[in-house]
């Protein structure tokens, strides 16, 4: 029996959470809810249940490092699309949307927007460093 192809398995796992990710992340109006949070959740399944880092050669360290930082920066939006609710829910709704008459539910997701961008690139860098570390060096002939 052969091995199936799993390289192009491993490449729509990344891209399709990528795009589900900035979708929801960059056109979503408003307040961040439980269906951010659920939408993250499964992108976060799907990436674990079919996403396997491809073995890569002893002399091929750009192939490492360009792997290792495209699932970082993947699995850092589906992080934070995870975290956006309760992120949101912790900054709250600031004093001024109040204020100024503003849509609450707007101003709101605004103020959690900001931080997101953090919560981003922290994962970011902890998942490229955690992916770095577990590709391990074989031949590429060997199976996976």
């Amino acid at each position: 029996m052969s091995q199936p192809n799993r390289g192009a398995v491993d490449h729509a796992a990344l891209w399709s959470a990528a795009l589900a990710a900035v979708v929801t992340l960059s056109l979503g109006d408003g307040r961040y809810d439980w269906l951010s949070l659920a939408l993250g959740t499964a992108l976060a399944l799907q990436i674990a249940a079919f996403y396997r880092p491809a073995p890569h050669e002893p002399g091929r360290r750009w192939d490492r490092c360009t792997s290792a930082g495209s699932f970082g920066a993947v699995s850092g939006l589906v992080t934070a699309m995870v975290l956006a609710w309760p992120v949101q829910i912790a900054v709250g709704t600031p004093q001024h949307c109040r204020a100024d008459g503003v849509d609450p539910d707007d101003c709101a997701g605004l103020a959690a927007y900001q931080w997101l961008g953090m919560v981003w690139l922290t994962a970011t860098i902890a998942l490229s460093c955690w992916h770095w570390s577990t590709v391990v060096h074989r031949p590429a002939g060997q199976p996976s």
